[in-house]
């Protein structure tokens, strides 16, 4: 009998139990956002080089919430380069930008305008940012897993350097200006302006992007003594003049 009385109360404790959810978590669950597909829309057709892969290009932004509720799915704004007056300059097309803004402006020309639709995949995942004012205006918060709604218009691309595979193994001096007075000479000090440019072989002058110089007015003279093991390119020319 006993043993009765102590199944009969194990069973209603057990039937207690799932009565009352077993004492699982009951912490409530994030509610799940659910994604759009990934869509551009091209609201103006640019001129000019379209931008690929390793090109440098320009452009503003101005990003949003995605609401679906609204016609154009723009919900709170979170970011802008248009409100802070600026451009915005990076490398397309090789992981330097959110991965749904590489794929956005590959292949946009000056000029273009493009609105995309981005899963939260494509933004900033589960990266979040509070609420923010800047210059007196209010930007929304980014939650976790945020889809966004992104307004671009390009303003430049400058196509990818291309350094040739097999560059100038030989020093090749052309004398565009002969000067005039006496001849430099090992261990002089000498002044100069001067331009550098990367080597480029598909070029008929072979200066390919610009990387340096000294030339504007409030630029400082290159100092240097010849045959000081610096600037071995420079002194080569400097010692025929």
């Amino acid at each position: 009998m006993k043993a009765m009385l102590q199944f009969f109360a194990a069973a209603v404790c057990a039937a207690v139990l799932a009565a009352c959810g077993g004492g699982g978590d009951k912490t409530p669950k994030a509610p799940v956002i659910v994604q759009p597909a990934y869509k551009v829309t091209e609201t103006a057709v640019g001129t000019g080089r379209a931008a690929a892969a390793g090109d440098l290009v320009t452009f503003t932004y101005v990003g949003y919430l995605y609401d679906s509720a609204k016609p154009d799915f723009k919900g709170g704004k979170v970011e802008s380069s248009v409100d802070l007056g600026t451009t915005y300059t990076a490398t397309v097309g090789v992981g330097a930008m959110l991965t749904g803004w590489d794929q956005t402006l590959l292949g946009m020309q000056p000029g273009g305008k493009r609105t995309a639709i981005l899963p939260a995949n494509l933004a900033y995942g589960a990266n979040t940012r509070a609420a923010q004012t800047v210059n007196n205006i209010q930007y929304a918060e980014i939650k976790a897993d945020s889809p966004m709604v992104y307004d671009f218009v390009m303003v430049n691309v400058i196509p990818q350097v291309t350094i040739p595979n097999v560059p100038a193994t030989d020093l090749k001096i052309t004398d565009v200006t002969v000067g005039t007075g006496a001849t430099v000479a090992n261990g002089q000090t000498i002044s100069v302006r001067y331009t550098g440019w990367l080597y480029d072989g598909t070029r008929s002058t072979f200066k390919g992007a610009k990387f340096d110089d000294n030339t504007a007015t409030g630029d400082a003279i290159l100092q240097f003594v010849v045959g000081a093991q610096r600037y071995l390119g420079l002194q080569h020319r400097v010692m025929d003049e």
